[in-house]
């Protein structure tokens, strides 16, 4: 069970302003997702030209008008579905109902009005959201004439429009800023809250270990690999720190991406760490550590983000007969994630699940921390005192002083005689020194090697001074 501690928001999907939400509604294949893209301006969800692509509603700010607002894409709709994944997106897309502003009803303007289009009518008449039809695939003036036929389902405002061509955007922008409620909370940039990134393979458990963190069934969880395609936030508190939680679509390695839908998945899942502070990697306890696994922590670690390594499923397991073996893959297939921070959970069963946030925070509060420039040219001076750079030849690195340039990751500048002359292995050595002293765990440092030259001596050699003296 959640942390009591650890509440969801109220109204998850709405944004920190609580900007109004603007939802693209309709059945499947009625172009959702590239309308989506159109009004946020950018390539959010995936598209592809087949049925059911968008599982998962896809939340963001945008600009509508001058107006700030939460726009939703959601899965394509089946009102009647009783099982399986259409049922799961149908339960979905009621929640967003319940909570937006303003409904854009996304229909097919070459198809013309058909039997599901009135039953998605029907559902959206119960809601309290005013709703705006949009007739995309209107290419021409022929196809907007057909599209009048669309006013029988009920609703005032139709807009024909072609989101592949970025006809008729423009007309729907006023249609939906008309609609909107006048008092607007003003937009804000990015706040404070700590962006948490799920990630990992396919059928790790990223979204059951979602729904745990958050206590409702806010993601499809599917036995199916590849379910969550698109990267879907939530916002939680935990104590006084807002979080925004990213489940994210599965990584799977790069010969079995046959599809676009796969290469997109991938595609947002890279962008899911970008954007995140802190990688939550799963690990199948059942499957151990594969390759992949690998991939995706190094990726983060790359990018500059911590990341806890969270081993799932042990529910469904022995752990005394298991643990052994999964402890040394872990060594010997992640031996580079530096001083690990390792978290065992069952996401099915809630075990372990309460601390995970807390510990993600420790984990990225213990980077934002600014160390005095004296302090990092004391331990710079004993590293050299312990273990002095080897020569090159004739010539040995010389230090004249380090600072701190950048937080997470931590960053420090040296500043040097040559680069050059300073090899991989006593980098390394230094990383070392400096993630020991300043208690840097499963984060990576980052050393920017700067020369200072004889046209610099003056600053240069008061740095040296500084650094011969400690």
């Amino acid at each position: 069970m959640p942390d009591p501690s650890i509440e969801s928001a109220p109204n998850a999907v709405r944004s920190p302003t609580h900007a109004p939400l603007v939802a693209l509604v309709g059945r499947v294949n009625v172009g959702k997702s590239t309308l989506f893209n159109r009004l946020l301006r950018e390539r959010r969800s995936l598209v592809e030209d087949r049925p059911g692509v968008t599982r998962d509603r896809v939340a963001a700010p945008a600009r509508i008008e001058g107006k700030e607002v939460l726009l939703v894409d959601t899965g394509g709709l089946d009102p009647d579905a009783e099982s399986g994944i259409p049922a799961l997106i149908a339960a979905q897309v009621r929640r967003v109902l319940a909570d937006a502003a303003v409904v854009v009803f996304v229909v097919d303007a070459r198809a013309g009005v058909i039997p599901l289009d009135r039953e998605v009518a029907d559902l959206l008449r119960r809601g309290s959201g005013t709703v705006v039809v949009a007739a995309n695939k209107s290419d021409g003036p022929r196809h907007d004439d057909q599209s009048g036929e669309f006013h029988a389902l009920g609703f005032e405002t139709v807009v024909p429009l072609s989101a592949e061509h970025r006809r008729g955007i423009t007309d729907l922008e006023v249609a939906i800023a008309r609609c909107l409620p006048e008092a607007v909370a003003p937009a804000e940039k990015r706040d404070a809250a700590l962006r948490i990134a799920i990630v990992g393979g396919p059928n790790v458990g990223k979204s059951s270990l979602a729904n745990c963190l958050i206590g409702e069934e806010q993601q499809i969880v599917s036995e199916t690999p590849g379910t969550t395609r698109d990267s879907v936030d939530t916002r939680l508190r935990v104590g006084d720190q807002e979080v925004v939680l990213i489940d994210t679509a599965g990584l799977r390695r790069p010969g079995r991406r046959k599809e676009r839908l796969e290469r997109g998945s991938a595609y947002l899942a890279l962008r899911s760490i970008e954007r995140a502070d802190v990688a939550l990697v799963l690990i199948d306890v059942i499957d151990g550590v594969t390759d992949q696994d690998a991939k995706v922590a190094r990726l983060a670690l790359d990018l500059g983000r911590p990341v806890l390594l969270v081993c799932n499923k042990w529910d469904a397991v022995d752990e005394r007969e298991r643990r052994p073996e999964l402890d040394r893959q872990i060594d010997r297939k992640l031996g580079f994630v530096p001083d690990a921070e390792i978290a065992h959970v069952s996401a099915k069963t809630g075990r372990g699940a309460e601390a995970l946030l807390p510990r993600a925070l420790a984990l990225f509060g213990g980077l934002r921390r600014r160390i005095a420039t004296a302090e990092i040219n004391r331990v710079l001076q004993e590293a050299i005192d312990r273990n002095v750079p080897p020569a090159s030849g004739r010539r040995r690195a010389r230090f004249y002083y380090g600072t701190q340039i950048g937080d997470a990751p931590l960053t420090i500048a040296l500043f040097m005689n040559d680069p050059k002359l300073l090899s991989a292995n006593y980098r390394r050595y230094l990383e070392g020194v400096f993630r020991k002293r300043f208690g840097i765990k499963s984060a990576p440092i980052r050393l920017q090697l700067r020369s200072r030259g004889r046209s610099a001596r003056g600053g240069a050699a008061e740095g040296e001074e500084a650094i011969r003296n400690r």
